[in-house]
């Protein structure tokens, strides 16, 4: 009997050591569903190389392709004036003509002078031609020379006369008129207060001025196909290509000045009028995109969140259920995008990664999510 007892003993105590294993195992499961069951739950997707072409669109201004302001090379009076607002003009045409009395005196001695300075210089060189002896070489130079002072001096003279006809420089629209017949104006070439005669534009052909972001600016380039609409013009589309670029970007904006040319033959489009430009550029080939919502912002910082697998030792993770992740804030420089995916130029990923695409809100460097495939984003 003593000998059952014994072995009944040890049968009991290992019963009992397997059962409290039981009960540690049961716990320590339930502890860990607890903890998962807390976890954000957050939807993946991997980064893909694409060739796609991006549209985005930026606010820009109708400006004359020329424009001037004319002023008055001389002082004097307006006699005339032919254009007003509104008129079409050609290169050359006459716009107005002033008046100064003093310069028509001047211009009238300076021809007296030169006739009879003329008249000496002819007269001492017809003698000196016939008997050289009768008149020294000296003589007939010094009246040559004074006969030549004189042209210059009436030249000067119609020269400053010439300048009180105002012409205009270029075919265009006289846009604004400042004076009116009888006002006195001063020449514009030494006094910057001056004010203007007329305002002209050349409006045949419109330059639309936009402020490129830098971001995109590395992706325009000479004939990059644009569409314009302006404000005003809701109903018109204008389809061009860019026409220049500045290349350098304001130190204050850091925008990129581009310009596109549009016919403008119907006047339809005036100068100040605002635009919206939108682009159509192309990413390289192959390029590495994902997902727009995968994209975050903060500071100038452009982002995404990387998952990787708590048990990365697993070669059996199943994506379409749940995978427990931790969490990697990875920096990156954005390219260009379209309305689904955004081109990946610099940073920390590769196809084969997993990014998170939705549920970004709950995530940080470092933290623990449940992560599941958004096979549909």
């Amino acid at each position: 009997m003593k000998t059952k007892s014994k072995i009944v003993i040890p049968i009991i105590f290992l019963a009992f050591i397997i059962f409290l294993s039981a009960c540690h195992s049961s716990d320590k499961e339930k502890n860990e569903s607890a903890s998962i069951a807390n976890l954000p739950v957050v939807l993946v997707s991997q980064p893909q190389t694409k060739s796609f072409e991006s549209n985005f669109t930026i606010a820009g201004e109708a400006m004359a392709n020329q424009e001037v302001k004319l002023f008055a090379m001389g002082n004097g009076y307006v006699k005339m004036w032919k254009y007003d607002i509104g008129d079409l003009v050609k290169k050359g045409s006459v716009l107005a003509v002033l008046a100064n009395p003093e310069l028509v005196e001047e211009q009238e001695k300076a021809k007296a002078e030169l006739d009879g300075d003329a008249s000496i210089y002819n007269r001492l060189e017809a003698v000196y031609k016939k008997t050289p002896e009768l008149v020294p070489l000296q003589q007939v130079d010094e009246s040559k020379a004074k006969y030549e002072s004189a042209v210059a001096a009436l030249n000067v003279v119609d020269s400053e006369i010439s300048y009180l006809t105002v012409r205009a420089p270029f075919d265009g629209m006289i846009t604004n008129r400042y004076v009116d017949n009888g006002a006195i104006v001063q020449n514009g070439l030494d006094r910057p207060y001056t004010e203007p005669l007329f305002k002209i534009e050349d409006i045949s052909m419109i330059r639309v001025n936009v402020s490129v972001p830098e971001v995109s600016s590395p992706y325009i380039i000479q004939g990059t196909l644009v569409r314009v609409v302006f404000t005003d013009l809701p109903n018109t589309v204008f389809t061009a290509t860019v026409s220049r670029i500045a290349y350098g970007l304001n130190d204050d904006t850091k925008t990129m000045l581009i310009q596109i040319d549009l016919s403008n033959k119907n006047h339809l489009i005036h100068p100040g009028m605002f635009a919206n430009v939108t682009f159509t550029t192309s990413a390289a080939d192959s390029s590495l995109s994902v997902p727009n919502q995968a994209i975050g912002t903060y500071e100038q910082e452009t982002y995404v969140y990387k998952v990787t697998p708590v048990d990365s030792a697993s070669g059996n993770l199943n994506w379409d259920g749940t995978v427990k992740c931790v969490v990697k804030k990875v920096n990156v420089q954005v390219g260009v995008h379209n309305a689904q995916y955004t081109q990946i130029k610099y940073g920390g990923l590769k196809t084969g990664d997993r990014i998170i695409v939705s549920g970004n809100a709950q995530c940080a460097d470092g933290s623990l999510v449940i992560a599941k495939s958004g096979k549909n984003l």
